[in-house]
């Protein structure tokens, strides 16, 4: 493995000057290169991100911390999650538009044709882990395709705009929404009706606005109405949504699951909907959302796992955390800079000599898990850059 030179030294401070948008953006953009080049030693084979990931059921459970004590072990559990490259490429070109390196637009680029090249003619991408073999899972596809959106964006290639509408297409008609009165909440998987997931109905509404200013298309907003109704619906008086509401199939909700993580993706992807629409309805519900992340973070900067479990720390759930801190005054609310800082600084501080980052400490309050997961070590990576997409029709030369 080549040798990675350590851009950032961890006793370094961040200052909250070195931008007054965004604290300690220099640093951050050091820690981020870092970062990168480690991905690239340790996970990138020439077209997408491959490595093991922290999984579902018993591997969640159990077997990471087994294979994480025993390295030594081939445990053949390589994967390339669509999930993983849509974060990947969204974040080299975000890298490539601050340096204008050639080398983060030909890892988009090429990243983007793998994801092409493991499309389905239905316009589906399959689940890769085995424990869900043959799912179609709409997280995959709708990340996959906001990075191919963004290829295109800054390519004008149409074969990558085709691609994300291949998969709305697919998501529209074969994964579906539950429909109660005027709320629509997407399903989680194709073929089945399980819990209504906020989380996926934010991420689905960003990505239905991104594909209406990218293309014009007003076609693309007919669901916008129905998944705000819901989310406006699910959300409580704390501001917190649950992770999990009764869907038609009777299974019941679950109020809280890595409570303050999955509300800080909500929250971006309202930002994100609300900086593309203007729709004022989303306003009041990122007003919340950001109080409600208030009691997620540490005194020491480390994100809460959940509002039950204080114990338990997931250094990517610090980074969304602290990347919606600094979103907030983009989309008109003061006031969380500081905590931006405070999540940014510890996040900083953990990472490794390597560049890398461990996934966890406190599990069980005994175990911590340093295996190197590519899916989530990319979200750290687009999480430390600034989040500024292009503008529909604005592309970057590599000249």
């Amino acid at each position: 493995m080549p040798e990675i030179q350590a851009p950032y030294s961890n006793a370094q401070a961040v200052s909250e000057t070195d931008c007054p948008e965004c604290p300690g953006a220099d640093a951050k953009t050091k820690a981020a290169m870092w970062l990168h080049q480690y991905l690239v030693c340790q996970h990138w084979n020439g077209n997408a991100l491959i490595g093991p990931d922290v999984g579902i059921r018993l591997n969640y459970r159990l077997g990471r911390f087994i294979k994480g004590y025993i390295p030594q072990i081939n445990w053949k559990d390589d994967y390339s999650y669509v999930q993983g490259q849509g974060y990947w490429v969204l974040a080299n070109w975000q890298l490539f538009w601050n340096t204008r390196e050639e080398q983060f637009h030909s890892i988009a680029v090429r990243c983007s044709d793998y994801l092409l090249t493991q499309q389905r003619e239905d316009g589906a991408w399959i689940y890769p882990n085995p424990e869900w073999h043959g799912r179609v899972a709409t997280a995959e596809g709708t990340w996959g395709s906001l990075g191919l959106l963004e290829s295109y964006r800054r390519t004008g290639n149409a074969k990558f705009l085709a691609s994300a509408v291949a998969w709305h297409e697919f998501m529209d008609q074969k994964i579906g929404f539950q429909q109660a009165g005027a709320e629509l909440a997407v399903n989680y998987f194709y073929g089945r009706t399980g819990a209504r997931v906020p989380n996926n109905s934010a991420f689905v509404l960003r990505f239905l606005s991104e594909l209406w200013a990218t293309t014009g298309e007003g076609a693309y907003r007919r669901r916008c109405s129905g998944l705000m109704k819901f989310l406006q619906t699910a959300q409580c008086s704390t501001g917190e949504f649950p992770y999990t509401l009764e869907g038609k199939s009777g299974e019941e909700g679950r109020q809280h699951f890595q409570c303050y993580q999955y509300n800080a993706f909500q929250c971006l992807d309202l930002m994100r909907y609300y900086e593309l629409t203007e729709d004022p309805a989303a306003f009041p519900l990122i007003e919340r959302l950001l109080n409600f992340l208030r009691q997620g973070l540490a005194d020491d900067g480390h994100a809460f796992f959940d509002c039950g479990n204080r114990h338990q720390q997931v250094t990517y759930h610090t980074a969304v955390l602290a990347q919606a801190f600094a979103r907030a005054r983009h989309v008109g609310i003061e006031g969380y800079d500081f905590l931006a800082y405070r999540a940014y600084s510890r996040l900083l501080a953990s990472q490794r000599s390597d560049g890398g980052f461990a996934f966890s400490r406190g599990d069980y309050f005994l175990l911590s898990d340093r295996r190197s997961y590519p899916r989530n070590l990319a979200m750290i990576l687009y999480h430390l850059l600034p989040a500024v997409p292009a503008r529909p029709g604005q592309t970057a030369s590599t000249k």
